[in-house]
Formats: C-alpha cells, sequence, structure tokens
C-alpha cells in the first residue's frame, strides 16, 4: 500500500471517528481537497496536514501515526514502540532538535573561502601568483580567479 493510500484511510478513519464531515473541515482545508485526500488522488503537505489534524482537534502527529500504522499493517501503538526504540537506540530520543537548518555554509564554499584566505595571505607576503600557486599545489587560473574575487574585479 502507498503512503498516500495509507493516508486518505487515516484520515478517513479518523474524520469517521471523530464523527466530522468533509465540510466541517472547510476551514483546515477545502471539502473538494478533503475529498480527494480521502480518495487517495492527492499528496498531502506536511502544512496541510497539520491544518487538517488541528480541524479534527488532534495532534498532527496522530494523524502521521495513523498513517503509518495504516501503510504497515501495524497498529498505531506498534508504530510508537518502534519509533521510541529507533529513536532511543541511535541516541536521539533525547535530543533537543534545533528549531530552524543550520546557516553553516556549503562545504564547497567554506572550502573555497579557506583557499581565498590562503591566497590572499600569501599574496599579503609579497608572493607571486605563480609562487602561490606552487606553494598550495593549485593552478595558476586558479589563483588569479580567487585573486579576482579577492580583488573586486
Amino acid at each position: 500500500m502507498s503512503l498516500r493510500i495509507a493516508y486518505a484511510s487515516a484520515l478517513q478513519f479518523l474524520r469517521l471517528r471523530r464523527e466530522s464531515s468533509q465540510q466541517a473541515l472547510a476551514e483546515a482545508a477545502d471539502p473538494s481537497y478533503i475529498s480527494r485526500l480521502e480518495a487517495g488522488r492527492r499528496s498531502v503537505t506536511l502544512d496541510a496536514s497539520q491544518d487538517i489534524a488541528q480541524g479534527l482537534g488532534v495532534d498532527p502527529l496522530t494523524l502521521l501515526v495513523l498513517a503509518y500504522a495504516a501503510e504497515r499493517g501495524q497498529t498505531p501503538q506498534e508504530i510508537l514502540r518502534h519509533l521510541e526504540g529507533e529513536l532511543s537506540t541511535s541516541g536521539l530520543l533525547a535530543c533537543q532538535v534545533p528549531s530552524t537548518p543550520s546557516k553553516a555554509p556549503h562545504p564547497g564554499i567554506a572550502s573555497a573561502r579557506e583557499l581565498r584566505a590562503k591566497i590572499k595571505a600569501l599574496s599579503d607576503q609579497g608572493l607571486a601568483p605563480v609562487e602561490v600557486a606552487k606553494s598550495l599545489g593549485i593552478s595558476r587560473q586558479r589563483v588569479a580567479h580567487h585573486l579576482k574575487i579577492i580583488c573586486g574585479d
């Protein structure tokens, strides 16, 4: 079973258990969207899933756990036990996860900045570009390229 179909099943199951109509979720999402989700014709985004769960009066994780339980043919309790075991085994259960992604530069950008700093330092010592290239084990053209960036040309 696909996750999209499992989500459809979980959404319908939860909505019916809460004795809610598709129309009653109109504040969370358009009823025709709910209908397409429940028919398995649309995939849901995390943001929409959160809105729908709130419209049903449950934590968004409840809806996702139900979807994965349906997809795997397990009970929600089995899913939660599996998650707890996996998070515990991997040392993630008690971790505080950052609320925003790191702003660290891409490794390639960081590497280029580091090389640029070395080139600048050697150039500031009076070394010619050919000598800088030889000292760093890179091409003369690469040194020229970085010097152009350093100088802002």
